[in-house]
């Protein structure tokens, strides 16, 4: 599939459209959040995900490349990864871009171990934290980063309203013109859930609402869509 690139500009007519503002502001609606349906801190049932993922996701190696090409340019990253799962991206990103340091959030031990395997001894580059990002403080003592990533993890929020939030968060721990990377799922009728995802249109419009600038598409593919903003500072 080539590589879609679009800019969104803050002054878009897309982003500003009374569609796209009605749609957004549904995102805040008070639709309780979904539960949890698979307990990834089960380690069998997190070696089944990885398995599944892998033939109902095989596009997501294309992902992976285009997280590191939006990386390539800068030098020595401070780098945070929100729901690192089994460290495919991460070992990507340490094979690939120039990293000074990594740190993998989640709040599976199973997961954390079956990355720890993944990476191999790639892993002793890794710091990996043990915390849940629905909770508020989830940032306190990351310290300052160059570039907060995140791959087909913020949904476990359990509510798109919850996404905004989120990465305002992300945006705390990174240094004035840090990076944000920012891939999930969006809302086709196909959804099963649709409370957990955004419309398509929706995922810049809540980089824009985080305060995110400079917020660019890098791929799409498979109803899902990686997208850039920069820290202002």
């Amino acid at each position: 599939m080539p590589d879609r690139r679009e800019i969104i500009g803050a002054k878009s007519d897309r982003m500003h459209s009374g569609a796209a503002t009605s749609s957004l502001r549904h995102m805040s609606s008070d639709d309780e959040d979904l539960p949890i349906r698979v307990d990834f801190r089960d380690p069998a049932t997190a070696r089944t995900w990885i398995e599944e993922t892998r033939i109902k996701r095989p596009y997501r190696p294309r992902f992976f490349a285009a997280f590191c090409a939006a990386l390539a340019p800068r030098r020595q990253l401070r780098i945070l990864e929100l729901g690192s799962g089994p460290g495919q991206l991460a070992r990507e990103i340490l094979l690939h871009c120039d990293v000074h340091s990594y740190h993998a959030l989640d709040f599976s031990q199973a997961m954390h171990e079956l990355a720890a395997e993944h990476l191999g001894e790639l892993a002793t580059r890794v710091t990996f934290v043990i915390r849940d990002f629905r909770e508020p403080a989830w940032p306190n003592g990351l310290g300052e980063l160059d570039a907060v990533v995140t791959l087909q993890a913020a949904h476990e929020t359990r509510h798109k309203r919850h996404l905004v939030p989120l990465l305002e968060r992300a945006r705390t721990v990174l240094a004035p013109g840090g990076v944000l990377l920012y891939a999930d799922h969006y809302l086709t009728p196909e959804s099963k859930l649709p409370g957990l995802s955004p419309a398509r249109d929706d995922q810049p419009l809540a980089l824009e609402r985080a305060g995110f600038v400079d917020i660019e598409l890098r791929h799409e593919e498979g109803n899902m869509a990686l997208w850039s903003g920069r820290n202002p500072g």
